[in-house]
């Protein structure tokens, strides 16, 4: 996936665009709205972006087998409005 990232000179505005559509995306499909899972989410989401808008600079060498974080939902109480 790094790969494809690379040379394409990726902007902040347009890396942010993409969470953005992702994020409506995940609501147009009916992903859960619960705080915990959306800020799991989003946090994947702006790791991801970020890795592809360093990775698409001209000069960009990506690490070839960088760790993957993981995330998940449900490590906390569930919120109760």
């Amino acid at each position: 996936m790094l790969a494809h990232h690379i040379g394409k000179a990726i902007t902040p505005r347009q890396r942010r665009r993409w969470v953005d559509l992702l994020a409506d995306a995940a609501d147009d499909v009916g992903l859960p709205a619960d705080p915990e899972f959306r800020a799991a989410f989003t946090g994947y989401l702006e790791w991801g972006t970020r890795i592809a808008l360093e990775n698409s600079r001209p000069d960009a060498a990506p690490v070839p087998r960088a760790p993957v974080p993981r995330w998940g939902w449900g490590e906390a109480p569930p919120y109760r409005p």
